[in-house]
């Protein structure tokens, strides 16, 4: 092997180590192959038909992340921490793939506002959590002195209502992480969906994958 070759390979392997252990040498072993049968004679070469070693593992990583057959291998660790490392490579993957300036742009456009909608959804849903509790104590704060005058009645309907809100707010507390969850896991969803649509070229090979047709 040149030492072009070797070089490049060594960086893409390091890029790459994001990737279990079986499934990069894998990755690897193609790649070594494919440069060995190019006959690539300069590190230009290789750049213009794979890209830098940084931008193939991207690519890499994010075909894998999008790939359905991969996800499966992986159901029993579909933590927030997953999803988001899926969303992050995904959008990597986008920004580093050959599909055209512009339609790179539309897709990473894409992707960036269905994060930003999905976050202020979550903001929103904190923020009413909040002021459901900070309602409560405010509203028996400011109220508590009814308790002592003629008013006391209306002074208990209040300390009834705030405490009813501050209790609701507390139970909901809980629901945050898991609303978290529930929104990572969905937008991990549609950005596998969209990279499986953007990536036509599968850049995760394997020797059991390297049959299929680019």
């Amino acid at each position: 092997m040149s030492k072009i070759i070797e070089d490049y390979i060594k960086e893409l392997n390091q890029k790459l180590e994001d990737l279990p252990e079986s499934d990069r040498q894998d990755v690897i072993d193609y790649y070594h192959e494919f440069l060995l049968d190019g006959d690539f004679q300069t590190e230009q070469a290789i750049i213009e038909d794979l890209g830098t070693p940084k931008m193939l593992a991207r690519k890499v990583l994010a075909d894998y992340s999008a790939s359905a057959d991969s996800q499966s291998t992986k159901q029993s660790r579909k933590s927030s921490h997953s999803n988001l490392k899926t969303i992050w490579l995904i959008l990597l993957g986008v920004l580093a793939a050959p599909i055209g300036i512009p339609l790179a742009i539309v897709f990473a456009f894409v992707m960036i506002a269905v994060l930003v909608i999905f976050c202020a959804v979550f903001i929103a849903f904190v923020a009413f959590v909040l002021a459901l509790i900070t309602g409560g104590i405010f509203v028996l704060v400011k109220t508590f002195g009814l308790l002592c005058s003629s008013n006391w009645a209306t002074g208990m309907f209040y300390v009834g209502l705030s405490l009813a809100l501050t209790t609701i707010g507390i139970m909901l507390l809980p629901i945050i992480g898991k609303f978290v969850q529930f929104l990572l896991a969905r937008c991990a969803t549609l950005f596998r969906y969209l990279g499986g649509k953007i990536f036509k070229r599968h850049y995760f090979k394997t020797r059991s994958t390297s049959g299929i047709e680019e």
